[in-house]
């Protein structure tokens, strides 16, 4: 196998891994042994203080590296806006089923799929499971991936776990978009703004760090060309941030794109001025937030 292809294809593997040692808060060293004889078999050996959380691993890793979901998704629709909650309540459920594991015999199928089921929409390892697979998918020497549990002396303790070639598409994420962050509270500090015409980002301060941004609430573009709007220093707008994120290869959440879709308010010291885009913005939304209720 071409020696490029297996390095790339082996780390995506040790990320997956790595990503379930995180989340289950485990203490696990992973080692390469000598390869085994039919076809090009990799053993990873997996060291640690708890057999029993070492069987856990291993088990989910064959399991999640071998699972194809029911439909192709795309990180788009992944709910993670709410990531950093998201994280606290799977951290605390994982850690309940993980107290439940206490010998290599508890560990489960039924125990094995209630940790998946945390773990289903977890993006890095869906991330690095599709990198897997997209390189795999450009080198036409590889018919299949079979993953098994090995025990003392190399002998299985499951059956194998075979994804064939014709199936590598379906556990490949084709696209890197996330879906959109949206703050239709945001307070961003004016550094420069953009006094002419033409399609110029604007600077300014937004949770401690320095953002450009494209300015498209066009009423407050004119404001601004009229000189109606007076820029000193300090000067801030709340506004209904909108940014666009991808993932890049290594799994991090990037911001490609930050527009500001409406200015609601002008803030300079205690002078708040609330603009007529931005009382129409809450007004409509109030109105859908009851009809929202309405239907629940």
């Amino acid at each position: 196998m071409n020696a490029t292809v297996r390095n790339e294809c082996e780390r995506e593997l040790l990320l997956i891994i790595k990503e379930l040692i995180v989340s289950l808060n485990v203490e696990i060293e992973i080692d390469s042994e000598a390869f085994l004889e039919g076809g090009l078999k990799n053993c990873w050996k997996a060291l640690g203080k708890n057999s029993a959380q070492i069987t856990l691993i291993l088990a989910l890793f064959t399991v999640i590296i071998s699972r194809i979901p029911v439909e192709n998704k795309e990180l788009v629709k992944l709910q993670i806006e709410n990531l950093k909650l998201d994280n606290e309540i799977k951290q605390n459920e994982l850690k309940k089923i993980k107290q439940e594991v206490k010998t290599d015999e508890d560990v489960t199928d039924e125990i094995v799929e209630k940790v998946i089921e945390k773990l289903d929409n977890d993006y890095k390892i869906i991330w690095h499971k599709s990198n897997f697979y997209k390189k795999l998918s450009f080198y036409p020497k590889v018919n299949k991936i079979s993953t098994q549990l090995l025990g003392n002396n190399n002998k299985p303790t499951n059956p194998e776990r075979t994804v064939f070639r014709n199936q590598f598409p379906l556990l490949i994420v084709h696209s890197d978009k996330f879906s959109p962050l949206i703050d239709d509270e945001a307070v961003i500090v004016i550094v420069s703004p953009v006094l002419t015409k033409g399609g110029f980002q604007w600077k300014g301060i937004y949770k401690g760090q320095v953002l450009s941004f494209e300015m498209k609430d066009k009423d407050f573009k004119n404001s601004v060309l009229n000189k109606q709007v007076e820029f000193v220093n300090g000067i801030a707008i709340k506004c209904v941030l909108h940014q666009n994120r991808k993932i890049d290869e290594i799994g991090v959440i990037q911001t490609i794109s930050s527009q500001v879709l409406t200015v609601l308010e002008i803030v300079e010291s205690n002078n708040i001025i609330e603009t007529d885009q931005g009382k129409k913005y809450r007004r409509d939304k109030n109105e859908n937030d009851k009809q929202m209720k309405l239907f629940q």
